[in-house]
């Protein structure tokens, strides 16, 4: 017999579950003020001509007044939904059971058209209410491990179905509500396979990134050193150089008033205007070869938005470890928190990936079940700070000791490049990373970025 704390505790986790596998940016888009205010709009005109213009009327031949009531909880919801969560780029665990109430209702609204319309708008009523739930099942991730919505639409088929004209519209019903369940768990299913192959394929391209990263490190560090070797030798060179022009001088002055002949019976006068100016050709690219040497090769520092890309983050790594809770705060107020990375998007997404997937897998015996993510600004010096924590069982003191060592993993099939490509590519743009265990034991990483101000 099954404990009922039990069941609730999978039925949260369920939910969790796939509340990170939404993507939250295109849900807040759709459920935006402006398309809830075309969809009143919209409503409201159809529902008029279904029910007084002259063919729409024996077509479908619905109520106004019933329709409009039967719409009324969809629009409500809808638009207060809209405005309360105006502006904002996160879902509470209260928004998304609202926004399930809400489509439940849409889903109402359109089943009760069907029961209220002639069958032959009926059926017509019943291909939008098909697409609708399989839009929606792609939308949402609707799955059989996470039906929350499909138990929605399955609660507004029952609600509709006492309001039918007749009992052909119960075969109607029985025909298209399974369907759009069906549908619905399918598109829900194939989309989030698809995220989930999306991810794998951006977590391979990340690691052959990152060893790619590592060995042009190595080759830019021997190319450096060769670099500086040859860029010491400068002083050494100029000094030669100015000793040799300035015997050529001397050489010249002294044969000046007189004709002499060297060896071979060439003039002197000839041979110390070569001597000059072969020794002027070796100062010049003596001297070009310094500027070159000296001039720095690489790419500008570009303006990166913190909040979007941690929560594109956020949602793929969810996609890859759905059991684990992943939150992402960022400190509201003032402008919004830019850093400035060489490389912009792509290197501080493949930073914050591997930070947060290196938390995520632990010690490869134990990850974490929690990884908080929170953004601010530094009160005092105004620099970006990304603070990443997780329960899992942190950092071996060996790893805390010191810069970070490629091929040094706490795993025993890992690699080690994440954290060490991470460290390298916030050196290049200027940041910091700090490494240490939190008082419970888990790990943390604090990330100090170089911020762009508006």
């Amino acid at each position: 017999m099954s404990h009922p704390g039990g069941g609730r505790a999978a039925l949260t986790a369920s939910f969790r579950r796939w509340t990170r596998a939404q993507d939250t940016a295109e849900v807040l888009a759709a459920a935006g003020v402006g398309p809830w205010r075309v969809l009143t709009l919209l409503v409201v005109c159809l529902l008029a001509a279904a029910a007084w213009a002259p063919g729409a009327r024996v077509v479908f031949g619905v109520p106004f007044g019933l329709g409009l009531a039967c719409a009324a909880p969809m629009l409500t919801s809808g638009l207060a939904f809209s405005l309360v969560h105006r502006g904002r780029r996160h879902l509470e665990p209260w928004g998304w059971v609202w926004m399930v109430a809400g489509v439940t209702s849409l889903h109402f609204f359109l089943a009760a058209l069907m029961a209220l319309s002639q069958l032959e708008g009926a059926t017509v009523i019943a291909s939008l209410l098909l697409f609708t739930t399989a839009f929606h099942g792609r939308l949402h991730r609707v799955t059989p491990r996470t039906p929350f919505l499909a138990v929605g639409t399955a609660v507004a088929l029952l609600a509709a179905l006492p309001l039918r004209e007749s009992e052909d519209h119960l075969v109607l019903f029985g025909v298209i509500g399974p369907a759009a369940l069906t549908a619905e768990l399918y598109l829900g299913t194939f989309a989030v396979q698809h995220d989930r192959a999306r991810a794998e394929a951006a977590r391979l391209r990340a690691a052959v990134q990152a060893q790619l990263l590592d060995q042009q490190e190595q080759d830019v560090g021997r190319l450096s050193r060769a670099l500086g070797e040859i860029l010491g030798y400068q002083n050494e060179l100029d000094s030669a150089l100015m000793s040799a022009g300035s015997a050529a001088d001397m050489l010249a002055v002294m044969g000046m008033g007189a004709r002499r002949v060297v060896p071979g019976g060439q003039d002197l006068e000839v041979q110390l205007k070569t001597l000059q100016e072969s020794l002027r050709r070796i100062r010049d690219r003596v001297t070009e070869i310094h500027a070159k040497g000296r001039r720095h090769v690489g790419t500008e520092p570009e303006p990166v938005e913190v909040a979007p890309l941690l929560e594109s983050v956020r949602a793929s790594v969810g996609l890859r470890y759905p059991d684990v809770d992943i939150t992402v705060q960022v400190e509201p107020g003032g402008p919004p928190l830019r850093a400035r990375m060489r490389g912009g998007v792509t290197t501080l997404r493949r930073v914050m990936e591997n930070l947060v997937l290196n938390a995520c897998e632990g010690d490869g015996a134990r990850g974490a079940t929690r990884v908080a993510v929170v953004a601010r600004a530094e009160p005092l010096s105004g620099r970006l700070e990304v603070v990443i924590t997780d329960d899992g069982p942190g950092f071996p003191p060996a790893l805390l000791d010191g810069a970070v060592q490629a091929l040094a993993s706490s795993k025993s099939d890992g690699m080690g490049l994440g954290l060490y490509t991470s460290e390298c590519l916030l050196r290049a743009s200027g940041g910091a990373l700090q490494r240490e265990n939190t008082t419970d034991g888990g790990a943390l990483l604090r990330l100090v970025l170089p911020r762009e101000y508006p």
